[in-house]
């Protein structure tokens, strides 16, 4: 578990689990399709919003821990590299980056799926209980400890 809790990681943490749980259960709560995906929206800019302060005060931890031991910071070493090198860098988090959006898709596809084969099997709510589980695994995890940085 984390050393301390602060304020800003335990609603990170809390707005999460109940977004996650509210954005997989709109089927069940937002008949329209237009009306679900305008909701789903706000309610991941909501959880955004929410995990910002711990988001910059990691970040501002990072940088200040990188200028301490006389590390460039990632612009710098990035501008240090020579121009092909840059291309390889970036198409390099360019496909992690798509790799990841391709699985989110498919993970969501999955579990309205999912959902959709438990109503065809006559469940009340049959978005909503699933729902519950993957906002408490989405909320559990800020309670994880960061990684010990490398030395």
């Amino acid at each position: 578990m984390i050393d301390t809790l602060t304020p800003s990681r335990a609603v990170a943490a809390v707005v999460t689990g109940v977004a996650t749980a509210v954005h997989y259960a709109t089927p069940d709560l937002v008949p329209s399709r237009t009306a679900r995906g305008w909701t789903k929206a706000g309610i991941t800019a909501l959880a955004v919003a929410a995990s910002v302060p711990e988001l910059r005060a990691t970040w501002a931890d990072v940088r200040e821990q990188q200028q301490r031991e006389g590390e460039a910071l990632p612009v710098e070493a990035l501008r240090s590299l020579p121009v092909r090198s840059r291309v390889v860098v970036l198409a390099s988090v360019g496909a992690v980056l798509a790799g990841s959006i391709g699985g989110i898709v498919l993970a969501e596809r999955w579990a309205f799926r999912h959902g959709q084969a438990r109503a065809a099997a006559g469940r009340r709510w049959p978005h909503t209980g699933p729902a519950l589980l993957y906002g408490a695994v989405a909320g559990g995890l800020w309670f994880l400890p960061p990684p010990p940085a490398p030395r």
